[in-house]
Parts: structure tokens; sequence; C-alpha cells
């Protein structure tokens, strides 16, 4: 019976950390432009919160797309060739498991953008990337790079999901396909780059979780990547008790042995 009521209240607890938590970038730790950077664009706070969801441009308003990135400076940061922002989140972003979310853990907001050919019913006909490094930390201090995954790359994200915190399936084909066609692919998420931290080079075991997110423009590349912002998947609510469920189900059948 005491072993039901710590596991109850260790589920309350989780549950309430998980709703008072923000799945977005709380704070810049730091931030440092580089050669090439857009004039204007260099407000490193854009980048905290929800990514932004519309544009609007002499009174028209219109909402993010793949095919249609936001541009203002209000909007993204520009990095510069070889500059760079680290975030902080206010909690740990914990290493899903690859039946929760795809195994991606969170995603890093740019705007790359897919180009669409109006003489041929609109299909995407070419992609607009400026690829960054992407490096996650426990502590702020020791960092380690995520391989073959960059920010401001694939994929462009999309307002039309309704969230900026569920992942996107890995593959989704683009090229001459219409923009509906490929957003609904995305099952449900969201785009921006898919950052599992398993990836993380340099370590002889994955990290269990992370608080900082460090974004790199690649030195004397032809692109200046941009950076609108970051968010932590976070698994369904259904997917979430189940974890939860399972965890109680382990320290049961544990007690009982």
């Amino acid at each position: 019976m005491r072993c039901q009521a710590v596991v109850f209240l260790m589920v309350m607890f989780m549950c309430c950390m998980i709703s008072k938590a923000t799945p977005y970038a709380d704070s810049v730790v730091n931030f440092s432009q580089g050669f090439g950077a857009e004039p204007n664009y260099n407000d490193p706070s854009v980048v905290l919160g929800a990514p932004p969801a519309e544009d609007s441009y002499e009174g028209y308003t219109w909402p993010i797309s793949i095919t249609s990135a936001p541009y203002k400076e209000t909007d993204v940061v520009s990095l510069g060739n070889g500059g760079s922002i680290t975030i902080a989140f206010d909690h740990q972003v914990m290493n899903n498991p690859l039946d929760v979310e795809y195994g991606t853990d969170l995603l890093v907001f740019g705007n790359s953008f897919f180009a669409c050919d109006y003489e041929n019913e609109g299909r995407i006909a070419g992609a607009f990337f400026e690829p960054a490094k992407i490096e996650v930390s426990q502590d702020g201090v020791l960092f380690y790079e995520i391989a073959d995954t960059y920010a401001d790359a694939l994929y462009p994200y999309t307002a039309s999901a309704g969230n900026f915190f569920h992942a996107t399936p890995a593959d989704v084909p683009y090229m001459n396909r219409l923009p509906g066609e490929v957003e609904a692919d995305f099952l449900g998420g969201c785009g921006g780059a898919q950052v599992d931290i398993s990836n993380a080079i340099g370590l002889s075991e994955p990290l269990d979780w992370i608080m900082y997110v460090r974004v790199t423009d690649i030195a004397d590349d032809s692109g200046i990547a941009d950076v609108a912002g970051f968010a932590d998947v976070v698994p369904e609510p259904a997917t979430i008790f189940a974890m939860l469920a399972g965890a109680v189900f382990l320290r049961r059948r544990k007690a009982e042995i």
C-alpha cells in the first residue's frame, strides 16, 4: 500500500511538472554574430517562446508554412558566417525512446522553405536551406554536436499543425509534390530540424537529458543561417500516461518479486 502511494505521488509530481514547464527556449545564454549577418536581424530574444505562426505585409496576413517562411527582423535572428546562439530551457529536455515522437527530442526552427513551380500546379521544385551545426549540453559548458542534423534545413516548419512541439516523420519526400501533400505527411508534426539527443557525437553512452542548445553557422559556406525558435518535443498526453502507467506496473512487479 505504501509503495502504491509513493508511485501515485511520483505520477502526480511528473504530471504537474509537465503541465507547468514551457516547451520553448527560456533564455539566451550567449549570442555572437559572424561576418555577413543581415543588418537589423540582431535581436537574439526573438528565439524565445513559440516561433512565429504568421507574418504580414501592408495589411495582409498569412500563416507560416513550408513555402512561406518567417522573414521579419522580429521573427528570426541572423547568425552570420561562423556566428552562434546558445539558449537554455527552464527544464530538462528528455531523451525520448524511439517509439515516442520518432525518437525526436527537440526542434530547432529556422526560415528554410520550399520553392514552388507555379507553371506546374504549384508543385515543389526546390528547397532553400542555410544549414547550421547543432550542439547540446547538460551544463552549458560541455557541448556535443548532433550528427547529420542541421538547423535551418529540413524540414521547413508550418503553423498548420496547430502546435510547435510534435515531431515529424523522417524522410518525408517533397520534390515535385504539392505543399499540402507534404504537410499532410508531417502527420501532426510541425517540421523544423528534428534533433535526437542520442545522436550526440563523442559520448560512450547517450545523454538522458539536456538543457542547453547551441546553433553555429557553418563558417565559409555560402549560406547565412537564421534561427526562429526552439521547442522541447512533448509526447501526446496519452503517451505520457502510458509511460507513467508502465512505470507503475514495473514498480509493482518489482515489489511482488
